[in-house]
């Protein structure tokens, strides 16, 4: 399953481009709204991309920012952990093919290497969506040990 989706996941970073220019914020922390920036940004620093689908239609997609992205505990856990991006599934129809986003809001979890960590459909709070985040820090911390005891054998 994860190498299904990290091979759409790299089509899409390569092949696409986003309809937005520049960044958004939320609670004055910087959101990309490009996801090739991010991508750049998340293999630099070597973090995962956290990727917010949304729209501005949805209800739940502003109760999610609203209660639970903007809670300062919530954002300062996202910007020490994740390079976070944000897109409106509207204009970004085709990355949300891509990644099989099918309901709002959806939050996609993707390695620096397009890996698919975690999803999470759905509007949760903030214990709930943190739980979530941490399990996807916890595939990447196992995808990168296998990747360290292959290179070693």
């Amino acid at each position: 399953m994860f190498n299904r989706f990290a091979a759409l996941a790299v089509a899409v970073l390569f092949t696409c481009s986003t309809a937005f220019a520049g960044d958004f914020t939320l609670d004055e922390k910087v959101w990309h709204k490009e996801l090739q920036k991010a991508h750049v940004v998340a293999k630099s620093e070597n973090k995962p991309m956290l990727i917010v689908f949304g729209a501005s239609w949805c209800k739940f997609c502003k109760k999610l920012e609203d209660e639970t992205l903007n809670k300062p505990a919530m954002q300062a856990y996202i910007q020490q952990n994740f390079v976070p991006v944000h897109l409106d599934l509207d204009e970004e129809k085709a990355i949300g093919k891509i990644l099989e986003v099918k309901s709002l809001p959806c939050t996609v979890v993707l390695s620096p290497n397009a890996d698919l960590l975690g999803k999470v459909v759905g509007y949760k709070t903030e214990p709930q969506l943190k739980e979530q985040l941490d399990k996807a820090l916890q595939t990447q911390n196992v995808l990168r040990q296998a990747a360290q005891d292959k290179t070693v054998k």
